[in-house]
């Protein structure tokens, strides 16, 4: 007399397939994907997948692990030295990288290390980290950094510094004691909520609320005289508004998004975009740039300020148009 199937075999039979092979083939997807996976975790991975809902000893997770190292996957014994885990060192279907295309990203690497935002160039080697896993290309030693990596100007440096040693200030949330003396303008005195800091083409700029007004400001770092650093913290939190914003024709093809900004909507020839700001000028000054092929979609209120921002400029224009 027959044994009744399980449900999974059935299901497996149904679907014509090798149940054995599709598990190998199954844990082979989670390392590829989480490239580390203890026993515990396998398992857990195992018993959720419908077409297998079964926890496996070590003895039978091995010798599936073991299946794939015969056909070439580098997954190293199980011990107490990787906490018992099974790790794959290296994808199994590697891309290939041409040698211009590594040039191209140690250029890149090299550009980026120039640059005084540091989180820039941390952030790309990590990318180059790993992209090294699953392409057939060895990662950047400490030499090849170090080489294209070179020190970068000394003014470049003072803008590093100044970069970050305001970016702490806003992570700290402490009032700041501000001597601001702005270009054809007097010395002034402001007590300042420090909230971010953002280049605007060559110029770092510290936004934050004026705490005396209350009104939000955006001072030029390079201008600040001196920033002490007051007991209180900042009075409110901040408040970030969302803009959507759409592109149009051959901008919507090539643009390049800014940091915080991710594409929402895209067609052959609109995209739109979506970021948050904290004060809305630098952007609206940046959207101006970008004449009819640019419109803010939403807020209302940043849409109303774009096109009084407009009208001024038309006005300014018309202003000036000698008279025939």
């Amino acid at each position: 007399m027959a044994l009744a199937k399980s449900p999974v075999e059935s299901s497996a039979e149904h679907l014509n397939i090798n149940i054995s092979a599709y598990r190998v083939l199954y844990i082979l997807l989670l390392l590829v994907q989480y490239r580390s996976l203890n026993v515990i975790e396998l398992n857990r991975f195992l018993y959720e997948n419908a077409l297998i809902q079964r926890i496996y000893n070590t003895e039978t997770l091995t010798k599936y692990i073991n299946t794939l190292r015969e056909v070439g996957c580098r997954i190293p014994r199980a011990s107490n030295r990787n906490d018992y885990s099974y790790d794959l060192l290296k994808t199994p279907f590697p891309l290939r990288l041409e040698a211009e295309e590594r040039a191209i990203a140690e250029k890149l690497l090299g550009q980026l290390c120039r640059q005084p935002d540091e989180m820039l160039c941390n952030d790309f080697r990590e990318f180059l980290e790993k992209l090294a896993w699953c392409v057939e290309c060895p990662p950047l030693s400490e030499e090849e950094h170090a080489e294209h990596c070179l020190q970068p100007f000394p003014e470049l440096e003072a803008r590093k510094k100044l970069l970050n040693t305001y970016r702490r200030y806003c992570q700290d949330a402490f009032t700041l004691d501000v001597r601001y003396h702005p270009e054809d303008a007097p010395l002034r005195e402001l007590l300042v909520e420090p909230h971010e800091v953002v280049e605007r083409g060559q110029h770092l700029m510290l936004v934050g609320t004026e705490q005396r007004s209350q009104e939000q400001i955006s001072l030029d770092v390079a201008r600040i005289l001196s920033a002490k650093q007051l007991p209180s913290k900042n009075r409110r939190q901040v408040t970030q508004t969302v803009v959507v914003f759409a592109l149009y024709g051959r901008l919507a093809k090539s643009y390049r998004l800014y940091p915080g900004e991710k594409i929402i909507y895209r067609a052959a020839e609109e995209c739109h975009v979506k970021t948050k700001i904290t004060e809305p000028s630098g952007l609206i000054s940046r959207l101006l740039k970008y004449g009819p092929s640019c419109q803010v979609l939403s807020p209302e209120a940043i849409r109303k300020t774009m096109h009084q921002r407009i009208e001024q400029m038309l006005t300014a224009l018309t202003l000036n148009v000698p008279e025939t």
